[in-house]
């Protein structure tokens, strides 16, 4: 197959545009027109460098405003910037001839795109997630002083690991513990804001707290995690 020329990607990339704008508007397939579906397989499958960057033009803005709706981003200490990039380089990544041959349509693609910005964006705040759980591990030292364990021996290394964070993760019992103890202490959201976001899930703020203290609670008393730190 001939390379295609700059103006021909110029011209699929122009297409693209349009057609973006009107499944925006309508949110409806036009599949006789399917030149971002040719754009993005062009890029992939022959790792066209002027595809790829005609891709990036026209849909940066696109997940720029993914990554600044994200409830998320404001814990990342990242700009949106960071985000774009990092979308773009999985979504690069994961591109494989196989992979593109699954997308039938540019409403696909977009959806695998603001996966990768969704994946970027948790990816980062889960790094500094065992940071974000101060409140638990005050409690745990708390806990080890009552105990009579010496509360200045230099625990941090082992709190502050994947082993911890997992026994705590897998202690969460129901969906509205899992909800409070990612949204308060890896979102750092306040109770009452954690009950607007799911009015459904929690009957008031005061369950929400509720539930908190139960996390606490359930967390200073766990023979495994205690274990851990001793």
């Amino acid at each position: 197959m001939n390379a295609p020329s700059r103006t021909s990607i110029s011209y699929l990339a122009a297409q693209c545009e349009g057609e973006t704008t009107r499944f925006f508007r309508t949110r409806q397939e036009n599949n006789e027109n399917d030149s971002c579906l040719q754009l993005f397989r062009l890029a992939a499958l022959q790792d066209n460098e002027e595809a790829w960057e005609a891709i990036y033009r026209q849909y940066a803005p696109l997940v720029k405003g993914w990554v600044l709706r994200h409830p998320a981003f404001p814990q990342t200490g990242e700009d949106a910037d960071y985000f774009i990039n990092m979308a773009f380089s999985r979504m690069w990544r994961a591109m494989t001839p196989q992979k593109c041959q699954q997308f039938e349509n540019i409403k696909s693609v977009l959806r695998y795109l603001q996966t990768c910005t969704h994946s970027a964006i948790i990816d980062s705040v889960r790094n500094n997630q065992l940071e974000a759980l101060d409140i638990e591990i005050q409690e745990i030292h708390r806990q080890i002083e009552a105990s009579a364990i010496d509360a200045n021996e230099r625990l941090h290394e082992r709190i502050y690991s994947k082993e911890a964070l997992e026994i705590v993760e897998q202690r969460m019992k129901t969906p509205q513990e899992r909800i409070v103890l990612y949204e308060a202490y890896t979102l750092g959201l306040k109770a009452g804001d954690i009950f607007q976001r799911h009015p459904g899930m929690f009957q008031s703020v005061k369950e929400v707290y509720r539930v908190k203290e139960n996390i606490l609670a359930r967390l200073r008393r766990d023979k495994d995690l205690r274990e851990l730190l001793a």
